[in-house]
Order: structure tokens, then C-alpha cells, then sequence
């Protein structure tokens, strides 16, 4: 039995090994079937194409700077730009912008009260003054020169008013000027203020000028009074001596100027000594012919 089933198992074994050798041989007969794979029609990109453009983003930053300038009034505006920060700059800066001044020659205009004093006070009452002037002086200069004319008219002393019409008195006087170096920048730089004097020699040319006579007795009023250069006194009614007369004299002013650019306001008041011309009665005391002036010169 035994012997039987190895038969068997041996005969079985030669079978599936002659099976298998037949199919390897008929594989390597028949030849191989190549297979293809199925393809889509639909067309693949394969080169790189640009991405679609995008608005960039901007954002605006403004930053504002303000320093103050002051140039006569302007304002000037500064604008710096940039691509994604833009600053609007506004610059006001305060820079004092002193005025130049000027020196040298200059011509004046002036006027104001004028007042008597001495031998013609009381005998004539204040009136007023107009003034010429024509001068030279240095922007720095502490020394100039200065010509000027003035008319006066002074009213009527109602005790001396027979004596004759209103008394005119027309001078010119010659005189050298003074700037005093005190308190210049008081008033800052804009205006230069100057306080000087002025002195000099004066000629006098007048009518129907009442004055008090030195021997304080004769004459008429109380004060004595005559019209100088006049031959005794007039005749009640009669007008006084209109002829003009005229006398040498001397002056002294002392002034305030207010100095800027071109121009230079001023205010003086000036002292002139002289004597009147004797009348035939006899001789008069000292008088001063003082005017105080308000006026402009420009340069």
C-alpha cells in the first residue's frame, strides 16, 4: 500500500514538471502584445505664461511740518512727493527783515507855534512858523551841516495893537549839526532814534516888530514898548512901520529825530537870540525868537 501511493506521488509530480516546462517553452514562442494607454485630447500648458496684472495697493501717508518764516508777509510752501509717501511741507519762519537807511543829502519841511521871549515877550503874543531846511548828514556821521529859511507871523498884544499891523519876521540861518551817539536802538532797529543839536549864526529881516526899549522909560504902555527901526512913535490910528528891518543874530536847537529808510520825522525847538534895531526913542534889550518845529526831512 505503502509502495503503491510514493508511485503515485512520483508519477504525479514528473506530470506537473513536463506541464510546466512546455508552457515556458510556448511563452518564449509567442510574442509579447505591447499595450497602449488611453490619451485625453484636452491640451496641457506647459510653457509659463505671466500671472494676470494686480493694481499695486498706495498708501498715503501726509505728515505735516510747520516752521515759521517770516519774509515780509511770504509764505513759502514745500512739497516733497514720493511714491507711496507724500508730504505736504507748509514753512512760515519769522526773519526779521530790518529796512536799510539812508544818509547823506536831504531837504526838509516843517512847521509848528512860535513864541517870543525877552525884549519882544508880552509886547507880542505866540504865532506861528513855517520851515525850510536843506542839509547834509551822514547815516553814521556824529557832525553834518544845515541850511534853513523860516517865515513867522506873531499876533497882536491887544494893549500894543495901535502900534501898527501883525509882526512878520522872515531868518535864515547857517548852522552845524550834532548827532549825540545816546539811545540810538532804543526804539529798535527799524527806527533810528537820534537826539542832536544844531547851532549856528542867523540873519533876521522883520516889520512891525514891538519891542520893550532898554532904557525902560519912554515909549508906550506899561511895557515901554516901540517898533524897532521906527522914528518915534506913530500917530494914534496910523500904521506902524511896515518897512522891513533886519538884524544879525545867533541860534541854538535842540531836537529829536526818528530816523527810517529815507525818511527821518523830527521835533526841535530852537532859540534865536538877536537885537531888534533901535528906534529913534533909543535902543532894545535881547530878544529870543523861539519856534517849535515839527517836520520831515528825506534823503
Amino acid at each position: 500500500m505503502l509502495i503503491r501511493n510514493a508511485l503515485l506521488l512520483v508519477a504525479g509530480a514528473a506530470i506537473f514538471a513536463f506541464d510546466a516546462s512546455g508552457a515556458a517553452a510556448q511563452a518564449k514562442k509567442t510574442p509579447k502584445k505591447r499595450t497602449t494607454k488611453a490619451t485625453s485630447t484636452k491640451r496641457i500648458p506647459i510653457s509659463k505664461e505671466p500671472p494676470a496684472e494686480v493694481a499695486p495697493r498706495v498708501d498715503t501717508v501726509t505728515v505735516y511740518r510747520t516752521d515759521t518764516l517770516r519774509m515780509q508777509g511770504r509764505i513759502d510752501t514745500l512739497r516733497l512727493t514720493g511714491p507711496t509717501v507724500t508730504i505736504h511741507d507748509t514753512v512760515i519762519n519769522n526773519v526779521p527783515v530790518l529796512p536799510r537807511h539812508f544818509g547823506g543829502m536831504y531837504f526838509g519841511l516843517g512847521g509848528g507855534p512860535a513864541y517870543p521871549y525877552g525884549a519882544i515877550r508880552t509886547v507880542n503874543n505866540p504865532g506861528y512858523v513855517g520851515q525850510v531846511n536843506w542839509g547834509w548828514q551822514g547815516l553814521n556821521s556824529v557832525l553834518g551841516f544845515r541850511l534853513d529859511g523860516t517865515f513867522s507871523q506873531l499876533a497882536h498884544s491887544a494893549d500894543y495893537a495901535i502900534l501898527g499891523d501883525q509882526p512878520k519876521v522872515w531868518n535864515a540861518n547857517a548852522d552845524v549839526r550834532l548827532n549825540l551817539p545816546f539811545f540810538n536802538h532804543t526804539l529798535g532797529s527799524a527806527v533810528l532814534f537820534t537826539p542832536y543839536l544844531i547851532g549856528g549864526g542867523s540873519w533876521l529881516y522883520y516889520n512891525n516888530l514891538r519891542a520893550k526899549l532898554e532904557s525902560h522909560s519912554g515909549g508906550f504902555g506899561p511895557q515901554h514898548a516901540a517898533v524897532a527901526g521906527e522914528t518915534g512913535l506913530p500917530a494914534p490910528g496910523t500904521e506902524g512901520n511896515s518897512s522891513y528891518e533886519s538884524s544879525w543874530g545867533w541860534n541854538a536847537v535842540g531836537g529829536l529825530a526818528f530816523h527810517s529808510g529815507k525818511k527821518e520825522l523830527f521835533i526841535e525847538a530852537r532859540g534865536l537870540r538877536f537885537t531888534p534895531k533901535a528906534n529913534s526913542i533909543g535902543g532894545f534889550d535881547k530878544a529870543w525868537h523861539v519856534p517849535i518845529t515839527f517836520g520831515v526831512n528825506f534823503f
